[in-house]
């Protein structure tokens, strides 16, 4: 009895140790590096197009912008986690103070003199952006 007892219990640890290694592998440095410069391209492209408003752009359509803009720099911060040396503080500051300039906009109507405080706080993130791509060396 006491044979057959350890003899399961060997097996049950054997079943263990052959599940264990067929779990997924964390992300390759490379490949991690390449998520984080597809997620930092991403937020540059819906950056631009928040860059684009004019005065007669809705304050509607700027708030879509800009949840476009919070969804990528969530998945920035995501592929960030996987990337040690991912500098991306610039970045999340950079949208922080782009956010604040959106959410001055008056719900009424259109834009007017906020498009171009808005236009600032999108040249800063792009630069922030840019920096962090360089940083990375994202091709």
């Amino acid at each position: 009895m006491r044979k057959l007892l350890t003899t399961f219990v060997v097996l049950i640890v054997m079943v263990l140790i052959v599940a264990g290694c067929g779990a997924p592998t964390p992300a390759s440095a490379p490949e991690a590096q390449a998520a984080l410069c597809t997620a930092l391209a991403t937020l540059k492209t819906a950056v631009a197009q928040l860059g684009t408003i004019t005065a007669d752009t809705t304050s509607e359509e700027v708030q879509a912008m800009q949840k476009e803009i919070d969804t990528a720099v969530e998945g920035v911060k995501t592929a960030a986690k996987a990337v040690p040396e991912a500098k991306i503080d610039g970045v999340t500051t950079a949208v922080d103070g782009l956010r604040t300039a959106v959410q001055a906009i008056s719900s009424s109507g259109s834009l007017g003199d906020a498009a171009a405080s808005i236009t600032t706080a999108v040249q800063g993130v792009e630069t922030a952006i840019q920096a962090a791509l360089t940083l990375l060396s994202c091709k």
